[in-house]
């Protein structure tokens, strides 16, 4: 599936690309985003609440392709996907340094064992609009407009994992790490930088405002690795599933045109 993603992103780059053509114009929206990233790593099992909420604030700059232009016309012509679809870009950054392993006090190895997540993520979505965007963008509406949508996306990341025990890297230092509990001793820590896949799916809310818009979403993002944390023990229960990461954003956009 990771060999496809990249392939897949061309060939949807190309579609939308192609159909933009066949419209008389496009226009264009650039944004801020930023909002609490919670990820569910080998750090805990996947029963455990505690082990999916390891909280981290993410930001980002996200930049839309809408397939009409940017001032309302009856006379432009549309079609439903240019009423109902937008292509969002983005890119964003997000640095966990506190990963603890979930549920705390089981024994004082764990307790002093810490994972860190720094991601450089870039990401093309999919945002599938209810209300028809054309309406919703055109002056006149906009302002105090409320058009909710869902959300599909590939993305890459660049992921710089790090395990620390009382705040000391592991890196540089060589196997079996004693410090840490068995299973995680010899073959389970990986500490290389990676390049890491994943899709999410989401849903939120656009409100238009009188020069910009307002948007809140909520993002479930499975990556196609799991060592996003530098863990990935042979035969663990918590090794079942791959990482993950709920991701609830809001951002600023500004619309151009919108005068």
């Amino acid at each position: 599936m990771k060999k496809l993603l990249p392939k897949l992103c061309a060939v949807l780059l190309f579609f939308f690309f192609t159909n933009a053509k066949a419209q008389s114009s496009i226009s264009s929206e650039v944004g801020v985003f930023f909002g609490p990233a919670m990820f569910q790593t080998d750090m805990g099992l996947s029963t455990e609440f505690g082990a999916q909420t390891q909280a981290t604030l993410a930001f980002g700059l996200s930049y839309y392709l809408k397939f009409f232009g940017s001032q309302y016309n009856w006379r432009s012509g549309s079609s439903y996907f240019s009423e109902h679809f937008k292509l969002k870009a983005e890119l964003s950054y997000m640095n966990n340094t506190n990963v603890g392993f979930e549920p705390a006090g089981t024994s004082q190895k764990l307790d002093d064992m810490k994972a860190r997540i720094k991601l450089y993520n870039a990401g093309l979505n999919l945002e599938y609009y209810i209300l028809e965007l054309e309406d919703y963008a055109s002056f006149y509406q906009s302002s105090g407009a409320i058009n909710p949508f869902v959300t599909i996306g590939i993305h890459y990341s660049y992921s710089q994992p790090d395990i620390l025990v009382n705040d000391v890297s592991l890196k540089g230092s060589e196997e079996p790490y004693t410090q840490l509990i068995d299973k995680w001793q010899e073959d389970a820590v990986f500490l290389d930088a990676e390049n890491i896949f994943s899709a999410s799916a989401g849903a939120g809310v656009r409100f238009g405002l009188d020069k910009v818009d307002f948007s809140l979403e909520g993002r479930y993002q499975y990556y196609f690795s799991d060592v996003v944390e530098g863990l990935n023990a042979a035969d663990d229960p918590a090794n079942k599933s791959n990482d993950s990461m709920v991701f609830i954003n809001a951002g600023i956009i500004y619309v151009f045109g919108k005068y």
